[in-house]
């Protein structure tokens, strides 16, 4: 149970900067330097929020064998091209 609630606080660490930068544009202090597209970096950070939810939302749906070989490769899907739009977000657009 402590994991568990362990892990929803850090989804909720990381959906908070994703909404904030995502509803005003700012960023937090450390990223402002790199980050070229606060909004990009914004929905990459909700993506690998949500994929992070979904991995954790496994633990209590062990009885389903086919919901789990889906939702499985589905979290770290969505985990891994957060993080390519996150680290998108840091190079300029192209024309």
């Amino acid at each position: 149970m402590m994991w568990t609630a362990l892990g929803a606080l850090a989804c909720l660490a990381m959906a908070v900067p994703g909404v904030i930068a995502l509803t005003s544009g700012w960023l937090p202090p450390k990223l402002r330097v790199s980050v070229v597209r606060p909004e990009l970096w914004a929905y990459g950070t909700l993506m690998s929020t949500a994929g992070l939810a979904t991995e954790l939302s496994l633990r209590w749906l062990s009885h389903g064998e086919v919901l789990i070989d889906f939702l499985g490769p589905l979290g770290l899907a969505l985990i891994l091209l957060g993080f390519g739009l996150q680290s998108r977000a840091r190079r300029p657009a192209t024309p």
